[in-house]
């Protein structure tokens, strides 16, 4: 399990770089031809963050699980039903602190430049008491107004901790077909898949105006399209109990990663068509399966614990990811837009893609150490705040 997990840690690093890749070309970027259009692809970090939660939960769930199961080593519904309870509880404890916080702060800071300097920041939020009140309830993900405009990137913690609170539904399902027949788990994100697709197809008729799930949109970031990437975390889970990684040939499963990335990247390069975005972030959660399984057979199969700088900072970013993605948007948001404001006001023609590779490094630096001081300060509000035993 230690390996798997060291893997995991390794996936969450490339998501928080993805993210941070994608944000930061905001206000840098003065078009989007050429090889540009391929930064974008950033924003499928959070695809790889609702896969690894999938999976990473999985042996939250077994660790917790251990705790109420019976004699027989299996959970009665009474003692389900207290397990889901405190395993929200304690996914809402770890969530919770970290984005009230940075939700203060960023609300702090629109102030300031607004109301004070009379300066236009990164993000303007909406300062509406409903959508203020709506995104510290976690509520904001089901409200089409509230759901991304009162913290950059704000749709990922409300669509994640929907996906925390549906978890133990998620495993109940997944723990009778594997006791069932092993390979019906296979069908589950196929047939959440397809429920999604189908649920995006009635909402766009019985709702009073346009909503398809566009880039970006209400029903892209809703938790009914992300259901599917976030479950074949949970199905690789329940896969590693019989060592398939470790079986699978690294390259079977990288050749596999390389045809289902290369064709998500082509799905998401192409012009927009109502229903793309309804499908494709499942077809990238796929392409995660399987560079997961590579870097799980790889791990497995390593003799010699050798030391790599670069993976092993990857790796750190992993562990510091929530960190890092609550505190991104002081320098992705605010830092870099108003660096390239100075700039622009100065006179200087920048040439966007040289300023964007020059600032990336010093950037992610930066938000790595902002990272670390923010997750000192949950680490410290967890320890008071988790529950007994």
């Amino acid at each position: 399990m230690k390996k798997q997990l060291n893997t995991l840690n390794l996936l969450k690093g490339i998501g928080i770089l993805m993210v941070i890749m994608v944000h930061n070309r905001h206000f840098i970027m003065k078009d989007m031809s050429g090889l540009r259009p391929l930064i974008n692809y950033g924003q499928m970090g959070c695809q790889l963050f609702f896969f690894v939660s999938g999976m990473a939960l999985c042996y939250s769930w077994e660790h917790l699980a251990s705790k109420y199961q019976n004699s027989f080593g299996t959970l009665t519904l009474k003692q389900r039903a207290s397990c889901s309870g405190r395993f929200i509880l304690r996914r809402y404890l770890r969530l919770a602190p970290g984005f009230i916080i940075i939700l203060c702060v960023n609300y702090l800071l629109n102030i300031i430049f607004m109301d004070v300097l009379d300066h236009s920041p990164g993000f303007i939020i909406n300062r509406k008491p409903a959508a203020i009140i709506t995104n510290l309830l976690f509520l904001h993900g089901f409200f089409p107004d509230y759901i991304n405009n009162v913290f950059p990137g704000g749709w990922y913690i409300g669509t994640t901790f929907i996906l925390y609170a549906l978890f133990p539904l998620l495993m109940f399902l997944f723990e009778k077909m594997y006791a069932l027949k092993r390979p019906l788990i296979m069908a589950i994100p196929v047939l959440l898949l397809i429920l999604n697709v189908l649920f995006v197809r009635h909402m766009t008729k019985v709702t009073q105006y346009e909503l398809y799930p566009y880039n970006n949109s209400f029903l892209y970031y809703f938790f009914v399209n992300q259901l599917p990437c976030f479950s074949l975390g949970i199905l690789l889970y329940f896969q590693e109990k019989t060592n398939f990684s470790y079986k699978c040939p690294l390259p079977v499963s990288a050749a596999l990663f390389a045809v289902t990335c290369c064709g998500s990247i082509r799905l998401y390069l192409m012009p927009e068509q109502n229903f793309l975005y309804s499908v494709l972030p499942s077809l990238v959660g796929f392409s995660f399966y399987w560079l997961a399984v590579s870097l799980i057979h790889a791990e497995l199969h390593k003799k010699t614990d050798t030391k790599h700088i670069f993976m092993d900072f990857i790796a750190s970013c992993g562990k510091n990811s929530y960190g890092m993605y609550l505190v991104h948007a002081f320098i992705s948001w605010y830092a870099i837009k108003d660096l390239t404001w100075f700039l622009t006001l100065k006179g200087y023609d920048y040439p966007d893609l040289t300023l964007y590779l020059i600032l990336y490094i010093p950037s992610v630096l930066a938000i790595y150490g902002l990272g670390l001081c923010m997750k000192r300060i949950l680490d410290g509000i967890d320890r008071k705040l988790r529950p007994s035993g």
